[in-house]
């Protein structure tokens, strides 16, 4: 006997009877708008530890999204994850996004936001009407249902306006956890910090009568997610590398080398070191700092030696300006070696000019290592105050890093130059 056709299930209805009930009128698409905000938002969030989406955003929307809500963070997120083709506008509350001008134009130009009362007679007809025109655009609508920011990190009582909208427009309800916004930009307030976020997406629910029970099956889910693991802090390979090339005595040495190469000839300065290789380590700063300092003053001995015997060794990218300079501050003994922490005369110059007037090595080793450990220490002093807040951003952008601090130290070095290159040479 033929065998009868199958005929459709419960699921197979609902999801006809939501697609006669959408009011989507036009195919989805990409538009400059969603581009333009999607990269602005991900250059912005990037240098804090940047998104990482946990799952897949369903194209096939549109979605009334939903998220747990713990910062300002969240909408940022939201738009630098989720694929232009859903093309995410957002709802904020109107009585703090649109009330100064400079709040409304955040909302409206950069996150694409409808204003909402967070209560009062009519309000959810009003949100309703302001976004049924951009859904019947296959656009998706994020809402937080929690209504404000969670002050303690836990997820707060959902209401239903997402789970009605959906009902009212004919399409899922997407749950997505946040994992990470509220450490970035934290209610209380402050500047942002470093915090990878993490965009953990659920599975859609299909939209009911019974508003309640989809509002609760998305904030289970998401609760569910939000107890998943995190995933371990970004750190660039680059970082890696350069970390295991300082681990122990090895890391000593090149700190050493360093310190001595640059008393000698190498003509990037010691305290250089530390910004590219030290910071690695930070809890051995200062133990670096001291074997920069040792390499540093035996290098002045080499070159204070060396050129009392006539071997002068070579000084790139200095002048007869900061020579004639060194000689001047060495005519009253080795206590001169104290005008080169400010004056951006390297070391080596005055290492050279104390040997070339055969000042006594004693003195020169005593003035030379108090004056190079009063720089180093005041130099990593920084370095550790600076790493504490930025030491995540560098560990996770380290190429950018080391980049842009070479760049930064040519441009310094470059002023130095010229600023003695302008100065009489004479003795």
């Amino acid at each position: 006997m033929p065998s009868l056709p199958q005929l459709p299930g419960p699921a197979d209805l609902a999801s006809a009877g939501r697609r006669l009930r959408s009011i989507v009128r036009t195919p989805q698409k990409v538009t400059w708008r969603a581009v333009a905000r999607q990269r602005f938002w991900s250059a912005i969030i990037a240098p804090f530890g940047g998104v990482h989406v946990e799952g897949e955003f369903d194209t096939g929307g549109p979605y009334v999204v939903v998220a747990n809500h713990g910062s300002h963070a969240d909408t940022i997120a939201m738009m630098s994850a989720s694929p232009t083709l859903m093309r995410v506008v957002t709802v904020a509350a109107q009585d703090y996004w649109f009330t100064k001008g400079s709040r409304r134009a955040i909302a409206r130009g950069l996150l694409g936001a409808y204003p909402v009362r967070r209560d009062g007679e009519g309000a959810y007809e009003e949100l309703r009407s302001a976004l049924a025109p951009r859904v019947a655009e296959s656009m998706s609508v994020l809402i937080f249902p929690e209504g404000t920011r969670s002050q303690d990190g836990q997820v707060g009582h959902f209401h239903s306006g997402a789970a009605r909208l959906a009902r009212d427009f004919g399409i899922p309800v997407l749950p997505v956890a946040l994992v990470g916004s509220r450490e970035m930009m934290p209610k209380r307030g402050g500047p942002p910090c470093y915090s990878p976020v993490e965009v953990r997406v659920g599975a859609p629910i299909e939209p009911s009568e019974d508003v309640s029970a989809v509002s609760q099956e998305a904030r289970d889910q998401i609760v569910e997610m939000l107890q998943r693991p995190r995933r371990p802090v970004p750190v660039s390979d680059l970082h890696t590398v350069i970390r295991q090339a300082m681990t122990g005595a090895r890391g000593d040495a090149l700190m050493f080398a360093w310190g001595l190469a640059e008393a000698v000839s190498f003509p990037i300065m010691a305290e250089m070191s530390q910004v590219w290789l030290g910071l690695t380590r930070p809890k051995q700063l200062w133990r670096r700092a001291g074997f920069v300092v040792a390499g540093s003053v035996t290098g002045v001995a080499i070159t204070h030696l060396l050129t009392r015997a006539g071997h002068r060794p070579p000084a790139p990218w200095t002048t007869p300006s900061m020579e004639a300079a060194a000689s001047r501050y060495l005519e009253r003994g080795a206590r001169g070696y104290w005008h080169q922490a400010l004056t951006g005369i390297p070391v080596k110059l005055f290492a050279a000019e104390s040997g070339r007037r055969d000042l006594p090595l004693g003195p020169v080793l005593v003035h030379a290592s108090g004056e190079r450990a009063a720089r180093m220490a005041a130099f990593t002093a920084a370095v550790a105050a600076l790493e504490r807040p930025l030491g995540p951003i560098t560990r996770q952008h380290y190429g950018p890093y080391l980049l842009t601090t070479g760049a930064v130290f040519s441009t310094a070095l470059h002023r130095i130059i010229k600023h003695w290159q302008s100065r009489p040479s004479g003795r």
